[in-house]
């Protein structure tokens, strides 16, 4: 992605967050916090498809290079979808009324998973790429932040 993609992006990102503040100014917190964690919710499903469907092509090796490309091109998507969807559910944690522990130690996964995410892709610690990628792709812990948001929701 080249620098003016980028900017544009965050330009876009910047605009709809003035026209989302715009348009929630007279509606309830709640009711603010309910459509950030739909919004959150959604984003980070396309996101997170990603790996599901890369272990599913898996079964079909080798690829044509149109399936490489869009793998490829996922991962971005993968990596700034999951950090808009993150600033979403930050402001739906930060406006509910009610927060139970289960949705604060989600959060901290959520956090955890987000960081580590980041600091990967963009090769923050160098030497450390094999044991950060064998901890945030591990579906134990996809399964308990999955099972964390049922459950954590539920209980609302």
């Amino acid at each position: 992605m080249n620098k003016n993609n980028k900017n544009t992006i965050l330009a876009l990102g910047i605009g709809l967050f003035i026209v989302f503040l715009w348009l929630t100014r007279n509606t309830r917190m709640e009711e603010v916090s309910d459509f950030c964690g739909i919004v959150a919710a959604l984003l980070f499903t396309v996101a997170n498809a990603y790996y599901p469907a890369k272990l599913i092509a898996k079964k079909f090796r080798p690829w044509p290079k149109e399936v490489s490309v869009f793998f490829r091109k996922y991962l971005k998507a993968h990596i700034y979808i999951n950090i808009i969807a993150f600033a979403a559910v930050t402001l739906h944690g930060h406006l509910a009324e009610e927060r139970p522990i289960l949705l604060e130690i989600l959060y901290l996964v959520t956090i955890f998973l987000t960081v580590e995410g980041m600091l990967m892709y963009y090769r923050v610690i160098p030497g450390m790429q094999k044991k950060l990628r064998m901890l945030h792709t591990q579906q134990t812990l996809f399964v308990v932040w999955v099972l964390l948001i049922v459950i954590g929701h539920w209980f609302l």
